[in-house]
């Protein structure tokens, strides 16, 4: 059971890094486009800002359903681990063997 809960973990956690890395990697060509036609300083900032939440806006509405899900999936899993005991004890090993 941790170890699906782990790899529900980080499946979140990978999926987290690409939309990152996909907005990471939008921004610097758009920094360089919007560089190489003259917008520089404030203003090229200001034009990424907004670039920025409408990327995140986009990511949350691609994959935001299956965040919610992967996050339940974690969620319930968590809660088994923690409701369920990792051993069930039908005798007390104490006690030796019963008859």
């Amino acid at each position: 059971m941790e170890h699906a809960a782990g790899w529900v973990l980080g499946l979140i956690a990978t999926l987290a890094a690409l939309v990152i890395a996909a907005i990471v990697a939008i921004e610097h060509f758009a920094r360089s486009a919007l560089g190489g036609i003259g917008i520089v300083g404030d203003a090229q900032s200001g034009l990424l800002i907004v670039l920025f939440l409408l990327l995140a806006v986009a990511a949350l509405r691609l994959f935001g359903r299956l965040f919610i899900v992967l996050v339940l999936v974690f969620l319930v899993l968590w809660l088994f681990n923690v409701a369920v005991p990792h051993r069930l004890l039908l005798w007390d090993p104490t006690q030796g063997i019963p008859a």
